[in-house]
């Protein structure tokens, strides 16, 4: 059973995810909160395995409650579904440690999947954030010569290209005709280049250098 905390302040909103969860078997709603404040006090007595957050919310924000988790709670894996596409609430959420972003435009079945994929340790974010980012940094990434693309090599940029485009493990070894064994390897080698904690940090490292394309 996976153990979700929702956060959200909007009731409509939290009620009708909620109702989504318990079509699902795998899934147990251990609480819901309002606001960061709210979900930090209850995520203590609950231990939630993951925890759907909202970013603007009155009374404690989603990325400095993010941060906070991580910090008090590290197990619980903070999964953002908000609103909000702009660059710099991504970028702050996955400094903040959270291990996904998702619109809340997404499909139900999108969202299900992408819960399912970060309980299991994986990090995601949606594609059209993804295309966003490519689409703001290409240019930047044509002025880049080739020795500055971070040392990663040729079938590394492949594989990072694919994670930035929303592909699983799974959709890249197909892609590429690799095991997905071969392609774990690959992006452990990929976030120890660019220092990056997860998959979801190494796209946005990669798009303020450059290092993706079109």
């Amino acid at each position: 059973m996976i153990r979700v905390l929702v956060v959200d302040d909007h009731p409509t909103f939290r009620q009708g995810l909620i109702s989504v969860l318990q079509q699902y078997p795998e899934f147990v709603t251990v609480g819901q909160a309002a606001n960061g404040e709210q979900a930090m006090a209850l995520a203590k007595q609950v231990q939630p395995d993951i925890v759907i957050m909202d970013i603007c919310m009155p009374g404690g924000d989603g990325i400095a409650a993010t941060m906070a988790l991580q910090q008090k709670l590290p197990q619980a894996k903070v999964l953002i579904v908000t609103v909000s596409a702009k660059d710099e609430d991504l970028f702050a959420a996955i400094k903040a440690g959270a291990k996904g972003y998702l619109l809340k435009s997404v499909g139900v079945k999108e969202l299900i999947d992408s819960i399912k994929l970060v309980a299991k340790g994986e990090a995601i974010v949606s594609p059209s954030m993804a295309v966003r980012l490519l689409d703001e940094f290409k240019q930047a990434g044509k002025e880049k010569p080739e020795k500055e693309l971070g040392g990663l090599s040729l079938r590394e940029q492949e594989v990072l290209q694919l994670v930035a485009q929303g592909a699983s493990n799974k959709e890249i070894a197909i892609k590429l005709f690799v095991s997905e064994t071969t392609v774990k390897a690959h992006l452990r080698s990929i976030l120890d280049k660019l220092h990056a904690r997860n998959r979801v940090e190494a796209v946005a490292i990669a798009a303020k250098r450059g290092l993706l394309k079109k």
